[in-house]
């Protein structure tokens, strides 16, 4: 199996989208703000490289954030004040889940670690089957850990043994990084790189449904990529979720079948809003779709190949950021610009959003808090 880094690991092949390696990013106009993006506070992690996806989780009034070289800090949300931090010397390659009381993690080498939240005492730490590029989730009961050789396994949350596992097959060429897994509604939810999502019972990890979310119907294995790297949601008891060079495709959990499909292609996670469930596709086309009939309510084209973060969802708002450090602020009904800021001299990776805040890390691994008024 080889791996690839995304489409990017493609733009020596002069086959490859070649029309769209000439055209550079979309270059920003002036906006009419109504939106302000102020910055409440940032931390330094140092990163001195990005080997997955590391998001900061907030838990009881606080945020912890853990950078690529094993730096982790808990930090007090209002203020930004660290008030504690350890150097765990693992290189971080799934960022931090906090929930029960304990702090969870993924590395390059595939340990699945967690911690004391108070202190960050490592608590356990076992072996998985590879390396893990996403934050673990729990229930307090099963820790849930996606591994990048397409196996998914839960593991007893207080001693760390493994008691079950699933393993898909993958296809012979896959892109570098694996679905978020997250429980709702009592279950695990999941996608992998063969292009199906799953709904897996976290106590045994037996297999409630697995549906294809894209068919692979490509002439060469370079056309028959179409993983789903990222997170799918869950609203209204419809599942959504969507793939690379695939399908953005709504199923019905209590029916277990498709209830809508369009085309679109992204390895980002999905939002929602509203009756609104919001994607950015390959491109960096920011697309919105009705939840209930899959019709494009809108399109937001003048942040194309911008190399967008996920977007995420705050008050009626959608917010993304971009390769020169740019948080940008959309109106959720029409895609409207709202609001600007450059916040890095570094692209922005990742985007997270609490209640009425923003939390920003960009490629060296700063970490921001935004809020908007």
């Amino acid at each position: 199996m080889i791996l690839l880094n995304g489409c990017s690991a493609f733009g020596w092949l002069k086959f490859w989208d070649s029309e769209d390696e000439e055209e550079g990013p979309a270059e920003l106009f002036s906006i009419n703000q109504s939106i302000k993006i102020s910055t409440d506070w940032s931390e330094s992690f140092n990163n001195g490289n990005n080997f997955g996806r590391l998001i900061p989780s907030v838990y009881e009034g606080k945020v912890y954030f853990i950078g690529s070289e094993g730096y982790l800090a808990c930090l007090d949300v209002e203020s930004g004040k660290v008030e504690w931090s350890k150097s765990t010397d693992d290189i971080v390659s799934g960022g931090v889940d906090v929930n029960f009381k304990t702090i969870s993690y993924g590395t390059l080498d595939g340990d699945l670690v967690v911690l004391d939240y108070r202190d960050g005492k490592e608590l356990w730490r076992s072996k998985t089957s590879s390396e893990i590029l996403s934050p673990p989730v729990t229930d307090g009961n099963m820790l849930i850990v996606q591994t990048m050789d397409g196996r998914i396994a839960g593991y007893d949350f207080k001693s760390g043994q493994r008691l079950w596992f699933h393993q898909t097959t993958l296809p012979r060429l896959t892109l570098r990084g694996t679905s978020r897994p997250y429980i709702n509604q009592g279950f695990i939810f999941t996608g992998f790189a063969n292009g199906k999502v799953a709904m897996i019972y976290p106590d045994s990890g037996a297999i409630r449904f697995e549906i294809p979310v894209t068919i692979n119907e490509g002439k060469s294995e370079l056309e028959r990529i179409i993983d789903i790297d990222g997170r799918s949601l869950i609203t209204n008891d419809i599942l959504i979720a969507a793939s690379y060079q695939g399908n953005i495709t709504a199923i019905n959990l209590r029916e277990g079948r498709p209830a809508w499909q369009e085309d679109i292609s992204t390895i980002n996670d999905l939002t929602s809003n509203g009756n609104r469930v919001i994607a950015v596709d390959e491109k960096d086309i920011v697309k919105a779709f009705g939840i209930a009939t899959g019709a494009i309510l809108w399109e937001q084209n003048d942040l194309k190949l911008r190399k967008l973060t996920s977007p995420v969802s705050i008050r009626n708002f959608v917010a993304v950021g971009d390769l020169e450090g740019y948080v940008h602020l959309l109106d959720a009904k029409n895609g409207d610009f709202l609001g600007r800021k450059k916040i890095s001299r570094k692209p922005i990776l990742e985007l997270a959003s609490e209640r009425d805040y923003l939390l920003a890390v960009d490629q060296s691994g700063k970490l921001f808090k935004l809020s908007l008024n």
